[in-house]
């Protein structure tokens, strides 16, 4: 699996694992782990001016929480849905003009801020973005001035201090502030939604939900843009000032640059078994949208390049280099929704159906293409109480209530005998009316970890949690008797005061992707 993985952090309803990238549940937990956020260095949040902060403690007045809502497509999803994905982003004049990644506001339908943790809201809209270099540009509606970043203005060395600055979902959008040192200062990084020239490894953390938030040095300066994190090997990368600084003042006057209108990442290819780029969304009006494509649309080939080799958008954005984003452009795409191949042009003839089922990029792999992505079905438990979505082929489910405790369960797996022995993917929940103390929950988390201490490896230990629906803590596990498996235990409060949780998610073998973390974590409920 790739080690790299983003993370805009708030898809569907928040919850923290959602689309961080393709790295497994461990990894993108560890990218939600709480660090401490030096409350001595970020001072009070000062009055707006109209010049640039001087200090890394007035970085949260000139930092925002993003909310983006539109139709959002996860990487082996098929249904479309409506959902809310998120990330951070920094004011870079005092008339609320603001930089993000791409990742984080492009496809969406409507976009909301909040500054400096002050939960007030406000309209933005998207004016230019890259794709290639994962930054955007967006305007935001505010009554008055407010603070904002300048650039670092000396040079970039390895060992320099730094700080990251952002609003990790897992955290219920409070803002963060983690420390760390420059170990590469300018180094070329393709990830599997990024080709960027000009790029920053540095270990100051950062968690899904930091996208778009600002790499800083003590006095607020920026050295660049945090789009992506190694969460297993502590590494963070950053657009750098290099790539950066002329891209953005480009967005800021409303040049796309490198950019058709697309979401984009690329498919890896030992997880599916064939390449390509995945489309998650579309912005009404772009290059792409005038040509056809879709959310959940495959890219195969542009121009005659076959995409996605090595798991990342190295070619796509070598193409977009190449000829420019107003040339005609040839692209094949394959949509798994339909089985269809479709050809056409990027500012062209608009696609068109040419074949039926695709082999794989590139028409690699003979006639039986990818793997197809897993479907998924909504099950509700026996007594209503429970209600989650769950791959199809968890369909043996078991529900009882114990009348002394007012405790419920609901199980749902391939076979709920085999998970009570330890063998095998599934989720069990168990639940009551009513909310407990902090203490219980601490409590109840250690509860329900307590029969993983002899089988699996612990990854993270009663972790905060916060979605806006749920609160409380979570674990984490690896290797599970032995086999590659995950396992996720979380003890929570529902926010209305009415039930409490508990819930463990275990994946193992085939089981263990994005998808069916993010469409378990985006639907679990329970009601009394």
């Amino acid at each position: 699996m790739p080690i790299i993985t983003r993370g805009p952090g708030r898809r569907g309803r928040a919850r923290l694992l959602s689309a961080v990238g393709t790295a497994g549940l461990v990894p993108l937990l560890a990218g939600c782990a709480f660090l401490p956020s030096f409350p001595s260095l970020q001072g009070p949040t000062p009055t707006p001016t109209e010049t640039a902060v001087s200090s890394v403690g007035e970085v949260k007045s000139a930092t925002m929480s993003i909310d983006a809502q539109g139709t959002f497509l996860l990487l082996g999803d098929l249904t479309p849905y409506e959902g809310i994905w998120g990330g951070s982003g920094w004011f870079i004049s005092p008339d609320g003009h603001a930089v993000t990644n791409n990742h984080v506001v492009t496809g969406a339908g409507t976009l909301r801020v909040a500054i400096g943790g002050d939960g007030q809201s406000y309209a933005a809209n998207l004016l230019a973005a890259s794709e290639c270099y994962d930054l955007a540009v967006i305007k935001v509606d505010l009554p008055a001035a407010v603070p904002f970043l300048s650039w670092h203005s000396g040079d970039i060395r390895e060992g320099d201090e730094v700080y990251s600055a952002g609003y990790p979902g897992a955290l219920g959008n409070k803002y963060t502030l983690t420390k760390g040192i420059v170990s590469q200062a300018d180094t070329k990084k393709a990830t599997a939604w990024a080709d960027v020239e000009h790029a920053i490894q540095h270990d100051a953390r950062i968690r899904g939900g930091n996208s778009g938030g600002p790499l800083v040095d003590r006095s607020g300066a920026v050295f660049g843009v945090n789009y992506a994190g190694d969460n297993q090997n502590d590494t963070n990368i950053a657009v750098g000032r290099g790539s950066a600084q002329d891209t953005i003042q480009k967005l800021r006057n409303g040049e796309n640059v490198l950019s058709l209108g697309l979401n984009i990442e690329a498919i890896p290819p030992d997880e599916y078994g064939f390449h390509g780029i995945w489309v998650s969304s579309v912005k009404p009006g772009s290059a792409a949208d005038k040509a056809g494509l879709k959310p959940g649309d495959v890219i195969e080939k542009l121009n005659g390049v076959t995409m996605g080799l090595g798991g990342t958008v190295a070619g796509y954005c070598d193409v977009l280099r190449t000829h420019g984003t107003e040339a005609t452009l040839s692209v094949q795409v394959w949509r798994p929704a339909t089985g269809q191949i479709l050809e056409g042009q990027i500012n062209g003839s608009a696609l068109k159906v040419t074949g039926g089922a695709s082999a794989g990029a590139g028409g690699a792999g003979g006639g039986g293409g990818g793997a197809s992505p897993t479907s998924y079905v909504d099950l509700t438990s026996d007594d209503g109480h429970f209600s989650v979505t769950v791959p199809s082929h968890w369909k043996d489910t078991f529900s009882q209530a114990d009348p002394a405790t007012g405790v419920h369960v609901f199980v749902a797996a391939p076979n709920v005998k085999a998970l009570d022995n330890g063998e095998g993917s599934g989720v069990a929940m168990a639940g009551r009316a009513g909310a407990v103390s902090e203490e219980a929950v601490r409590a109840g988390l250690e509860s329900a970890s307590g029969t993983m201490g002899g089988s699996c490896t612990p990854a993270t230990t009663a972790e905060s949690y916060a979605d806006g629906y749920f609160t409380g803590l979570y674990s984490t596990w690896t290797r599970c008797n032995g086999q590659e498996a995950e396992a996720l235990v979380m003890s929570l409060n529902k926010d209305d005061g009415s039930a409490q949780l508990l819930m463990t998610l275990i994946l193992i073998g085939t089981d263990i992707d994005d998808t069916t973390i993010n469409k378990v974590l985006t639907s679990f409920d329970v009601s009394f």
